[in-house]
C-alpha cells in the first residue's frame, strides 16, 4: 500500500501470474480485515449486548459472514472492498446471530435497535455485493 492505493509487483504482472496477483489482494485483504473487523466489533458487540469468542477473515465461499453458536464469527475477506458503512452492517449482522441464530423478525429487531437503516444497507449489499470480486 503506498499513498492510499494498492500496488502489486510488477514482475507478477509482466509474468502473466494472475493466481498470484489475486492472492496477493487477497492476503492484503485477510490481513488489514482481521484488524478493521476486529476493530469494529469490538465496537458494536457492547451495543448489541454481546462479545466475540474469536473473529477471523478468510474465504467464505458465497457468503459474507457466519457466527457459530458458540460465539466464534467469521467474515468473508471480500467484506473489505465493500463500503465502511456496509462493513458494519455485516458486522452488526453476525453480532445479532449471538442472539438470535436464525432471521426471524427477532433477530431483525435487534439489528433495528443498533442500525435503524439496516435495510438501505442490506438493499446496497444485496445489488452490489456481486460486484466485489477480483
Amino acid at each position: 500500500m503506498k499513498a492510499g492505493r494498492f500496488c502489486l509487483r510488477r514482475d507478477l504482472v509482466d509474468q502473466g501470474e494472475v493466481p498470484a496477483a489475486k492472492a496477493a489482494f487477497r492476503n492484503y485483504f485477510v490481513t488489514r480485515g482481521l484488524e478493521r473487523i476486529s476493530q469494529r466489533v469490538g465496537y458494536f458487540a457492547p451495543k448489541v449486548g454481546t462479545h466475540a469468542k474469536k473473529v477471523d477473515v478468510r474465504e467464505l465461499g458465497s457468503r459474507w459472514a457466519s457466527c457459530s453458536p458458540t460465539g466464534n464469527l467469521a467474515f468473508h475477506w471480500k467484506c473489505m472492498m465493500a463500503p465502511p458503512r456496509i462493513i458494519d452492517y455485516i458486522v452488526v449482522h453476525e453480532l445479532c446471530h449471538m442472539h438470535y441464530l436464525d432471521h426471524s423478525d427477532a433477530f431483525w429487531n435487534e439489528v433495528d435497535k443498533v442500525m435503524p437503516d439496516f435495510s438501505e444497507r442490506k438493499e446496497w449489499l444485496r445489488k452490489n455485493g456481486a460486484a466485489m470480486d477480483l
